[in-house]
């Protein structure tokens, strides 16, 4: 299906066509074709509403919203800054989103209560289903798991205590929460439910090792930041010593192939040939064929030439079968 694109004030929205086929999905158990629909069109109403709800605060916030509806439900999007954003303001944005919905509750309830009592039985189900949708789903938001809006909220909150750890701790608790979620819903046969829980808790693991790999990048690129320093100023022990316990981390080849650049020059600067060798045998692939070209250059510049042949050979030879297995 086609995605349809519209604007809702100068806020943009997109409604993909798997949205709509997720509500219709939603709703297959209703055999009654104009309940269905009714069914469809109030889970789109409800959805753009909640997602006004974040791009209307954020928009009061600075921030340049845009909202798009998918598969799994709906998401605002904005141009900058939430990231920099207070914890007050971003926990106002996450709450938002419910809170538009149980307001748009509250005004179908006051209209049931100022007098006007719908006679007909679709009209009478569609005010059902609103307060289902908004009511039911918003409380469901706010529940402290990422990456709904009560997730966000204690994401929000962890960071503001802990500061590095509040990514951690909130994907844990996010990770605890759905699978209570699962196991309530394996008992009451809620498989929609299981299915929500499921999911949210494959991507707060996933999200956890992201997490962890992030941190460990940072150490790396702090490490690689003052060793430029120190390499700058000639102090190439000191490189050595900032680098080498960051390099034995898992951090992404990319950023181990700038650390190895650095340090190994410091080594050569130090006259440190063992430790070279070792270091060039060791990290041949992530240290990258151009690299040892120049590191065979260097060595023999500096009389070093059986290290120099050495490190050529390392450049011809072949990858070693354990590289290409899976």
């Amino acid at each position: 299906m086609p995605a349809l694109e519209l604007k809702l004030g100068s806020i943009p929205l997109k409604i993909q066509g798997s949205f709509l086929l997720m509500a219709l999905l939603l709703g297959l158990n209703e055999r009654d074709p104009a309940k269905l629909a009714l069914w469809v069109a109030i889970v789109l109403v409800s959805v753009i509403i909640h997602e006004l709800g974040h791009a209307l605060v954020g928009k009061a916030f600075g921030l340049t919203p845009r909202i798009e509806l998918h598969g799994m439900g709906g998401l605002t999007f904005f141009n900058g800054g939430r990231a920099e954003m207070s914890t007050g303001k971003s926990i106002a944005i996450s709450l938002a989103g419910p809170f538009a919905g149980f307001v748009f509750a509250f005004v179908v309830v006051a209209t049931q209560v100022g007098g006007f009592h719908p006679i007909h039985p679709l009209a009478r189900e569609a005010v059902r289903l609103l307060l289902w949708v908004n009511v039911g789903w918003g409380v469901f938001n706010l529940l402290p798991m990422l990456p709904l809006d009560g997730g966000n909220v204690l994401r929000s909150i962890a960071s503001a205590i802990t500061k590095p750890h509040g990514e951690k701790i909130a994907r844990v608790l996010s990770i605890v929460v759905a699978a209570g979620i699962a196991l309530l819903a394996v008992q009451y046969k809620q498989w929609w439910v299981l299915y929500l829980g499921v999911l949210y808790g494959f991507q707060n693991v996933q999200g956890l090792r992201q997490a962890g790999q992030l941190r460990v990048d940072q150490t790396l690129a702090d490490a690689i930041e003052r060793g430029y320093a120190a390499l700058d100023r000639r102090e190439h022990k000191e490189v050595a010593a900032v680098l080498k316990p960051a390099l034995e981390t898992q951090a992404s080849p990319e950023l181990r192939q700038v650390g190895l650049r650095i340090y190994v020059v410091a080594l050569l600067r130090e006259g440190e040939w063992s430790e070279v060798m070792d270091v060039v045998e060791r990290e041949r692939r992530v240290i990258g064929s151009e690299d040892l070209g120049r590191f065979s250059q260097a060595m023999r510049e500096l009389g070093r030439d059986k290290e120099a042949e050495r490190i050529d050979e390392l450049v011809k030879a072949p990858a070693p079968l354990s590289e290409f297995r899976a």
